[in-house]
């Protein structure tokens, strides 16, 4: 069994806002809810425990009031950190179960660390999440206007959550520590390896997107990270299979005919469309044609790629109407045609769909005002896709490549470079990767 501690308690004066950070909205919901369900869609994850500012009990009933299909237990936090991990302790029980701690304004992990840190635990008596290094660690004299040795740096990690135990094993550790000191540690594994010298206390491998918002800077960095579509945390629970069965859109030339090519080399049985093979995904009924057509040839379909595409480029005032229509019909409408009719199967097959969008979704660039907006249209779609079809076990993720040398970017740009453009086939890998895994919202950008 395994129960997840998501520390809320705190009060978050370093942020300088009345309102604890934890509750704070970002892209549209508290912080900690971002946390909450990161741990919630874990499978392995049996139990929740949320602690909370003992003043702020109606806003995070309010915020798990949603989340019933697995107990969460509402724990008022303590006046310390420490007081607040004994207070969860307490409510867990002293039972031999696997326990993560995990600070509730690290809204960013991933299922992966989440994993990672529940099988080390199998190994290890207690475990924590770590990253390197950049900067020189230097230590200082206790009243800290000296310097006095600077570590070696390849030997240092910077610690994140969550931190993992056996329940009652750090129960025991709090039981027996004096509490004249626990304002001496800042964490649990702190703790733990106080009354334990000689524990066996494992590392896991953590993400830079793993971040904490401690401070206003920290909050900034956190919405680009979100909106930049960065911040997939969970995966959806999906059979791992050795060959797929992929539909894909938009495979007669470019991008779609290297990932065509890529998943043929890898055994997985590919059904191509394009208007060539007349299948225009503009057309609701033609698409839903294809995957009827599809569907009487496999038992399930795995995955579904959509690789169609317009660019046209100039000034916008200087388009026409039905160039404009164009792009937005195929860029964005046909990626809607093609989600909308892939639903049901994907849902049959815990599949998985994925949208291509550009790099200049980041920001509108003159002379291609259409193409970059209903690019970045996709990148939202996909963001809203992968939160609605979550419980229905769809994967739904996007590539925003650079600009990569294609038939349509080189009819667009006929004068670049094409040694400066990206080769398809590198983003073909890139695809293939994302299609054996089971992460969903994720917008990898390939450069």
């Amino acid at each position: 069994m395994a129960v997840a501690v998501i520390l809320g308690g705190g009060k978050g004066t370093r942020f300088g806002d009345p309102l604890p950070k934890q509750f704070k909205v970002l892209g549209g919901k508290p912080i900690i809810q971002y946390t909450l369900e990161a741990f919630y869609s874990h499978p392995a994850i049996d139990e929740i425990i949320v602690t909370y500012p003992v003043e702020y009990r109606k806003e995070i009933a309010k915020i798990t009031a949603p989340f019933s299909k697995k107990p969460i237990h509402l724990v008022a936090g303590g006046a310390s950190r420490m007081e607040t991990t004994m207070a969860a302790l307490a409510a867990a029980g002293d039972r031999h179960v696997k326990i993560l701690f995990h600070d509730a304004v690290r809204p960013f992990v991933s299922h992966d660390i989440i994993s990672d840190s529940l099988v080390a635990l199998d190994r290890h008596q207690a475990v924590d999440v770590v990253i390197p290094t950049a900067d020189t660690i230097v230590s200082l004299n206790e009243a800290q206007d000296h310097l006095l040795s600077i570590p070696k740096r390849s030997l240092l990690r910077r610690g994140q959550t969550p931190q993992g135990f056996w329940g009652d094993s750090l129960a025991a550790a709090y039981r027996a520590i004096d509490p004249e000191i626990l304002d001496r540690f800042s964490d649990d594994c702190g703790v733990f390896l106080y009354q334990n010298p000689d524990a066996d206390i494992g590392v896991v491998t953590g993400d830079d997107k793993n971040i904490k918002i401690t401070t206003p800077i920290d909050f900034f960095l956190a919405e680009q990270i979100l909106y930049s579509g960065q911040a997939a945390s969970r995966s959806v629970v999906s059979e791992e299979k050795s060959q797929k069965s992929v539909v894909l859109f938009g495979a007669s030339s470019g991008l779609g005919a290297a990932a065509a090519k890529a998943m043929e080399a890898k055994g997985w049985q590919v059904f191509a469309a394009s208007r060539s093979t007349g299948v225009d995904i503009c057309d609701p009924e033609q698409v839903n044609g294809f995957f009827k057509e599809v569907a009487s040839k496999t038992s399930e379909i795995d995955a579904v790629a959509v690789f169609s595409g317009v660019l046209k480029t100039g000034k916008i005032t200087e388009m026409s109407r039905e160039e404009i229509r164009q792009m937005i019909d195929v860029n964005l409408i046909g990626s809607l045609n093609v989600a909308l009719a892939s639903f049901p199967y994907l849902k049959k097959s815990s599949g998985h769909l994925l949208m291509v969008s550009s790099s200049s979704y980041f920001r509108g660039r003159a002379n291609s005002a259409v193409y970059s907006s209903s690019k970045a249209a996709v990148v939202n779609l996909t963001q809203a896709l992968s939160e609605e079809w979550a419980e229905d076990n769809i994967a739904v993720s996007c590539i925003a490549p650079r600009r990569a040398n294609t038939p349509m970017r080189r009819k667009a740009f006929p004068h670049e470079d094409p040694a400066i453009c990206l080769d398809p086939d590198i983003v073909s890998q890139q695809v293939v990767a994302m299609l054996e895994h089971s992460q969903t919202g994720l917008i990898k950008h390939i450069y």
